[in-house]
C-alpha cells in the first residue's frame, strides 16, 4: 500500500510540473506585443538648447484584430508650463538622419478631446508597418527626465479608447 501511494504521488507530481511548465512554453510561444513602443532615443544639450529624440514604433501592425496593433496616425504628448515656454522646434523623421518640420504648436488635440483636457504638442505623423517614426524636440532649457510622462496615441481610425501612454520625457527644468 506504501508503494502505491508513492506511486501515485509521484505520478501527480510529474503529471502537474509537466504541465505548469507546458503552460509557460506555450504563452512565450505564443505571446505577441500589444502596445506600441515608445523609446527616448537620445536627450543632447548643446549650449542651452536641448535636443529630445524619440522613437515610436508598431511592434505588431495589422488591423486591430487577433492581437496585431493599427498604425498610428499621430502622437500627442503634454508639455508643462516651463517645457511650452522653451520649446523651440520639433521634427519628425521615418529614418533618424532626414527630418522635416513639424508644427512646435502646443494645443488642444480634438482627436483626443475625451480623454484629456490638456494641451499637447502633437506630431501628426504616423507609422507604417513596424518602422519607426522619430520624433525630435529641441528646448532652449534643459529638464529632468520623467520615466512616467504621458502621452496618447492614435491610430487611422477603428481602435476605440484613450490609448494613453507612458513613456520616458520630459519633467521638471534643471534650470
Amino acid at each position: 500500500m506504501k508503494h502505491l501511494f508513492k506511486t501515485v504521488l509521484f505520478v501527480a507530481i510529474t503529471a502537474a510540473t509537466i504541465v505548469t511548465l507546458s503552460s509557460f512554453l506555450k504563452k512565450k510561444a505564443a505571446s505577441t506585443t500589444d502596445s506600441y513602443q515608445i523609446v527616448l532615443v537620445s536627450k543632447t544639450t548643446t549650449g542651452t538648447n536641448t535636443e529630445w529624440i524619440w522613437s515610436i514604433t508598431n511592434p505588431n501592425p495589422g488591423n486591430g484584430n487577433n492581437g496585431t496593433l493599427q498604425n498610428v496616425s499621430h502622437w500627442s504628448m503634454p508639455l508643462n508650463l516651463a517645457a511650452e515656454n522653451a520649446l523651440q522646434s520639433a521634427e519628425y523623421s521615418y529614418d533618424g538622419v532626414t527630418w522635416a518640420s513639424a508644427d512646435a504648436v502646443v494645443e488642444r488635440d480634438p482627436s483626443i478631446r475625451q480623454c484629456t483636457t490638456v494641451d499637447v504638442l502633437k506630431f501628426d505623423r504616423g507609422t507604417s508597418g513596424t518602422a519607426p517614426l522619430y520624433c525630435r524636440a529641441v528646448f532652449n532649457q534643459d529638464f529632468a527626465v520623467n520615466p512616467y510622462a504621458t502621452s496618447w496615441i492614435k491610430t487611422g481610425g477603428g481602435l476605440q479608447g484613450c490609448n494613453m501612454y507612458l513613456f520616458t520625457g520630459l519633467g521638471a527644468s534643471n534650470n
